[in-house]
């Protein structure tokens, strides 16, 4: 089903086309600072590597690993790789704190998909540091390395000092580690999740003490010692400022409550909340918040939710299906209940915007930012008309949300809704009566000139794979195409 929008009057475009030049050549300004941060950032972190890797061989390692004995060598491979994991974890948490700068040059899904990948590197690291200086240990209490690491680990407990807050930690981010497995996390309810991962921090506090008792490495000179207090304080106060005390302060100053619940459809919920000072609050189409609501069953953990609206500075408004228990009891919320926020995260936003035309592609509740994002568009007269197009994709036309919104949105600007419906058809994020060949050469015919548009993506996670490999076979550029996905 297609709604194509009557034009609006050329007046309406003339006033327009001063606004779209603003906002474009605002996206290649951001765009560029994008990269840049980027850049230093990946440099920062590659150089703070090698340079651990580099102290370490010049203060004796290398003649260590060269040419000592069996324990030496063992030794400093224990040693080497608990420097390098020491380094990889606070990196995580850096990654993991919603520092703003890194967020906007990211998007806190690339950001944490990084964090994800250090911590399937840290995790081996972690067991082999462990184990060579227990077989070290054993080596030279001159027992077989079969008996070896199986012994020593009780001895060094009782005799090595803080090893018993160390194997604690190990432990903890060994949890840590298996939860982040796909197939442990399809098993897991979110809460669950969130609470095994909060674990983390409790696992870098019980590595200290044995850090600083035996951790010589991390204290040899005055540079090095001032180089781990530094890193550990600027992770330390980020977590803190902007995984804490920022939410807080926020939360008291807004002053959120629930306005009213509305249901869409059936098993959807749109939210509408209301507060003081909302107009201060940096939030955008497109951007989601941590959503703590203040009642039972609600307030113990904040849930990702874009959105559904453009913010106003009076309202703010969120729209979400019932995916869970969590989700299913905001259907429940009393108008005037306190509404705890983190946030607002993502870079899916007309910020990255550096193209006159905008398509907008979303699957099932995944309209919910798109919808926001066309809002901005229209309101903001940021976009010509008809030079947006929405592709909404569901298995039922009855069963979109948001649907005679986007169809207003879509009107008012003069651009164009296309409503695809039907049973998922394997391979392809377009349904199967969809006439053409293959998804590429079919959204070329429904969007001509595709290679003018930027294009934002927002749906389940295999769905929206598919869309990004149609696009790239189409000839879109990778910068051409944003996305944020939300899966934890």
């Amino acid at each position: 089903m297609t709604i194509r929008a009557v034009a609006p009057s050329p007046q309406t475009g003339r006033r327009s086309g001063a606004t779209v030049r603003a906002a474009l050549r605002r996206g290649v300004r951001h765009r560029q600072w994008q990269r840049r941060t980027a850049d230093l950032l990946e440099t920062v972190a590659v150089v703070s590597l090698v340079a651990i890797v580099a102290v370490f061989l010049r203060d004796g390692g290398s003649a260590d690993l060269l040419s000592g004995d069996t324990a030496t060598v063992l030794t400093a491979c224990g040693r080497l790789t608990g420097l390098v994991v020491v380094d990889l974890l606070l990196l995580q948490f850096l990654l993991a704190a919603r520092v703003p700068w890194i967020d906007r040059a990211y998007g806190i899904d690339r950001a944490l998909k990084a964090h994800r990948v250090l911590g399937r590197i840290s995790l081996p690291l972690v067991l082999i540091h462990m184990e060579t200086l227990v077989l070290a240990y054993a080596v030279q209490a001159h027992l077989s390395p079969w008996l070896g690491w199986a012994v020593e680990p009780f001895r060094m407990l009782s005799e090595v000092p803080d090893m018993l807050t160390a194997f604690a930690g190990t432990v903890l981010i060994v949890a840590v580690a298996v939860t982040s497995v796909r197939i442990a996390r399809r098993r897991m309810s979110y809460e669950r999740w969130h609470l095994v991962h909060l674990t983390a921090y409790a696992a870098v506090g019980l590595s200290i003490p044995h850090q600083l008792s035996i951790g010589s490495d991390l204290t040899r000179n005055g540079a090095v010692k001032a180089y781990w207090i530094a890193l550990y304080v600027l992770v330390a106060a980020s977590v803190v400022w902007w995984r804490i005390l920022v939410p807080t302060i926020r939360t008291l100053w807004h002053g959120m409550r629930v306005e009213s619940v509305t249901e869409e459809l059936p098993g959807t919920w749109s939210v509408r909340i209301t507060g003081r000072n909302l107009d201060r609050l940096p939030a955008r189409s497109g951007q989601f918040l941590g959503w703590r609501f203040l009642s039972r069953g609600l307030w113990t953990t904040a849930h990702p939710w874009s959105l559904s609206s453009m913010p106003d500075g009076r309202h703010l408004r969120i729209t979400v299906r019932d995916l869970g228990d969590h989700s299913r009891l905001l259907a429940d919320l009393q108008p005037g209940t306190r509404v705890a926020v983190e946030g607002p995260y993502g870079a899916f936003t007309t910020a990255v915007r550096t193209h006159h035309r905008v398509l907008l592609v979303a699957a099932g509740i995944g309209v919910t930012p798109v919808r926001a994002v066309l809002e901005e568009l229209v309101r903001h007269h940021t976009a010509a008309p008809g030079h947006v197009t929405v592709i909404v994709r569901v298995d039922d036309v009855d069963l979109i949300p948001l649907r005679e919104e986007l169809e207003h949105l879509t009107s008012v600007g003069g651009h164009q809704l296309h409503l695809l419906a039907g049973p998922p058809v394997a391979g392809s994020w377009l349904p199967s009566d969809l006439p053409g060949g293959d998804d590429a050469a079919r959204v070329r015919e429904l969007v001509p000139d595709l290679y003018l548009h930027d294009v934002y993506v927002c749906g389940p996670p295999p769905w929206m794979t598919l869309v990004h490999h149609s696009l790239r076979k189409a000839g879109l550029r990778r910068g051409q195409v944003h996305d944020e996905r939300f899966g934890w």
